[in-house]
């Protein structure tokens, strides 16, 4: 019965964890915990510690480094990081005083998953080590009871998306290392021997008179439950989480683009009482992404009306365009619609050809006569464009939008006319406009 007691009293120690050096190496993460076959490429777990955490009471400190075999895995590295205090109150007291060490300079996570107690996350996405090269990490800190956690995880470098980790992955992670560390208990922990006493001889017993009255049962207090330890929360959603993360960088990801399109004003127009027919508009474009929401592009617009065998317009504007993403959904999404509100201004320069006189029959054509232009004026609209990612940095991009252009004119060149013969000038016309877009994506 002693030895059976000795048992079950071994079983449910408790903490302190890993206090001893075989208890400490079973606190650690063990390649069955990972998602994905790796190798452990690192080990240098021990007791010991540093003079920072030391001077807190640590006895054991280390670190074992994990490296799967699929270098295009979401868990790819994994950094696991343990400080071994006598006491929960004496890790506790560590973890602020070493939170700078321990946040390696990362910005943090705002929701942070539950895992453990004193839970930190800390996040790198892009160039964040200014070495030209783009990575996807999570740094995941947190305490169980006397032992400090640190899961450092880090995305695979040929991963076919550009963010495939997510939080919740490395709080699955560090639920296993909870697991690990209630698991390890000292070894030599047992309870108590219970005492043996030899019995003493019997003696002879005196007849007891039965008592008057009955003894009342004294009340036994219900031995309260351990409170059942929270589970992680869920993530807010994966989409979600790479939006809001994109919204708030400073410096995303370089695009630019090139593109062409045909257009087309609404509506039928006149001059002089003549009907003046639209017979070609395009427009050549190349841009670029400043800030999720901010887009800048150089235009160049051309256009060509007639009143046949009388006159015929040239226009031609040169201009700068400010577009605000109302989506601002991420560029490296393989599809993602943009829906882009236009604000611009420029320079125009326009031609006027009109034939005069009467054909001579020496002549082949009748005299030509010319008069030019130039003008100054904005444009204002908006375009929906669907991006389509071909491969990791280079997309197609079909588009189509309205603009309404509104230029002056030196010469009375009827574009900047608002009105002509009572109606509508041509030349402050909506247009609609159809083409495709070719995108280029670099590193941050």
């Amino acid at each position: 019965m002693a030895a059976t007691l000795a048992f079950a009293s071994a079983a449910h120690a408790g903490p302190p964890w890993g206090t001893d050096d075989a208890s400490f190496q079973a606190t650690y993460l063990q390649a069955g915990d990972l998602t994905s076959p790796s190798d452990m490429t690192g080990d240098w777990a021990k007791a010991g510690c540093e003079p920072g955490a030391a001077q807190f009471g640590c006895t054991h400190w280390g670190k074992k480094l994990w490296t799967a075999k699929d270098a295009s895995t979401a868990v790819w590295q994994v950094h696991d990081l343990r400080w071994v205090f006598p006491s929960a109150d004496a890790a506790q007291r560590f973890m602020p005083a070493a939170m700078e060490e321990l946040r390696e300079g990362l910005p943090p996570v705002n929701t942070p998953p539950a895992v453990g107690s004193d839970t930190r996350m800390f996040t790198a996405q892009g160039d964040t080590y200014g070495i030209g090269i783009e990575v996807i990490m999570y740094n995941l800190v947190f305490r169980v009871d006397n032992v400090v956690v640190k899961l450092f995880v880090a995305q695979g470098p040929e991963a076919q998306q550009r963010k495939i980790l997510t939080p919740l992955m490395v709080a699955a992670l560090g639920q296993k290392a909870v697991e690990r560390i209630r698991a390890a208990e000292p070894r030599g922990v047992a309870a108590a021997p219970v005492p043996v006493t030899q019995p003493e001889p019997a003696q002879p017993v005196e007849p007891v008179p039965a008592p008057s009255a009955p003894v009342e049962a004294v009340p036994v207090e219900p031995t309260p439950m351990p409170e059942p330890e929270p589970e992680p929360r869920r993530s807010k959603g994966r989409l979600s989480g790479e939006i809001k993360d994109y919204w708030r960088s400073s410096s995303p990801s370089s695009y630019i683009f090139v593109g062409g399109n045909y257009s087309k004003a609404f509506g039928e127009y006149s001059l002089s009482g003549l009907k003046l027919q639209e017979k070609s508009a395009f427009d050549i474009s190349i841009g670029a992404l400043l800030h999720p929401r901010a887009y800048v592009q150089f235009m160049f617009h051309r256009d060509v009306w007639q009143v046949p065998k009388v006159e015929e317009l040239l226009v031609r504007r040169v201009e700068f365009i400010y577009g605000f993403d109302v989506l601002a959904l991420p560029p490296d999404w393989r599809v993602r619609p943009a829906l882009m509100v236009l604000l611009g201004f420029g320079l125009g320069f326009g031609r006027r050809d009109s034939l005069v006189g009467e054909a001579d029959p020496n002549l082949p054509v009748p005299t030509v006569n010319e008069g030019r232009a130039i003008g100054i004026g904005g444009l204002f609209g908006g375009d929906f464009a669907l991006h389509i990612r071909v491969t990791r940095k280079f997309e197609l991009a079909p588009y189509a939008g309205i603009t309404l252009p509104a230029y002056v004119y030196t010469n009375d060149f009827p574009a900047a006319e608002r009105h002509i013969d009572g109606e509508r000038g041509f030349g402050r016309a909506w247009r609609w406009h159809a083409g495709l877009k070719i995108g280029f994506q670099g590193s941050r």
